[in-house]
């Protein structure tokens, strides 16, 4: 069986860094950390910090500032405008025709833990159904005949597809669903109504829905494990997410946009900035300014980010609150102290 044809220009994702996980099933080779509580998420105001993306044959990209408040905010925290990254620039591309077209339709994110999925799940939400609820599915560790119930309700009780209707359904770990979810799910994308697991009958409840997975789908496809018709309804749009180790061009405005999160989070009215904003401000805005300096962003590339997006915020934040000397700067001393 060939693989999944991808609705995007480029190469579909490759999945070729595999080892066998618990079970027999195919895991990104991607070691065992322990995650930060929160996906990050980065300032409006530096949106504002890189020129939109240009292609000569359509004309200027739109800049995410006109987008939706709450879309803006998540997509400036996954993306950098000027990426070269293939994965990166297909996903801004799939964002920016959005943008101008949006239209109902259903995705699935893939990527290790930490690239940011969900924050990116949130963008496509405020662009595809910016007027429903976003309803989390995440059923990890339930046994199938619950995470039926938690989908569908008990009669009684709506649950979360229910939850959802109008709006988009947000499924956490996706390979993870067993047989008789993932039927209920083939239904509900299909006809939009979902069957109670007592004698109410279907209930309406059609969404849109957005599949989370850091596992190869496809390979679950193929090894019998996930249904092809579900991986097909879901994969109306694809986007894999890299891990930051293979676009560290982005990590020095992710660190700036990120630091300036954890500054304001922390109730500090600093401004972290490169050294070459730091040249160009006025001598008056400079007391309020923190310099990451060129030998912390040195410090930052030599990282390996196997946390990618969470262990990043994490560094930052240690470097930032903890092991910052004065607020005048950020070093390579204080970087590798946070590590």
């Amino acid at each position: 069986m060939s693989g999944p044809r991808r609705h995007t220009r480029g190469e579909p994702a490759s999945f070729a860094r595999r080892a066998p996980a618990r079970g027999g099933r195919d895991r990104l080779r991607v070691p065992k950390k322990k995650p930060v509580s929160h996906e990050p998420a980065l300032p409006l105001r530096a949106l504002s910090r890189t020129p939109p993306r240009e292609d000569a044959s359509k004309g200027p990209t739109p800049p995410l500032r006109a987008l939706h408040q709450a879309a803006a905010r998540w997509i400036g925290a996954l993306i950098r405008m000027t990426s070269p990254h293939p994965a990166m620039t297909a996903a801004l591309d799939v964002i920016a025709r959005l943008q101008e077209r949006p239209y109902r339709t259903n995705f699935m994110l893939l990527g290790e833990p930490g690239t940011g999925k969900e924050g990116l799940a949130r963008a496509l939400h405020q662009l595809v159904c910016p007027d429903g609820p976003l309803v989390r599915f995440d059923v990890a560790g339930f046994s199938d005949a619950d995470a039926l119930t938690a989908l569908a309700g008990d009669g009684k009780r709506g649950g979360a597809a229910q939850a959802a209707r109008g709006g988009t359904l947000l499924i956490e770990e996706t390979a993870g669903l067993g047989p008789r979810t993932q039927a209920a799910l083939i239904r509900l994308l299909k006809t939009g109504r979902v069957d109670a697991q007592a004698e109410a009958g279907a209930r309406p409840a059609r969404v849109c829905a957005i599949a989370m997975s850091d596992h190869d789908l496809w390979g679950e496809v193929r090894a019998g494990r996930f249904r092809h018709d579900l991986y097909w309804r879901l994969a109306r749009i694809v986007l894999t997410l890299p891990p930051l180790r293979e676009r560290k061009q982005d990590l020095t405005p992710a660190a700036i946009w990120m630091g300036n999160r954890i500054l304001r989070d922390a109730g500090l009215t600093f401004e972290l900035v490169t050294s070459e904003e730091l040249e160009r401000l006025p001598a008056g805005e400079r007391a309020n300014a923190i310099e990451l300096r060129r030998d912390a962003v040195a410090a930052l590339t030599e990282q390996e980010w196997l946390g990618n997006l969470r262990e990043l915020e994490t560094v930052l934040e240690r470097a930032l609150l903890l092991y910052r000397e004065g607020n005048a700067f950020i070093d390579a001393k204080a970087v590798r102290a946070a590590r």
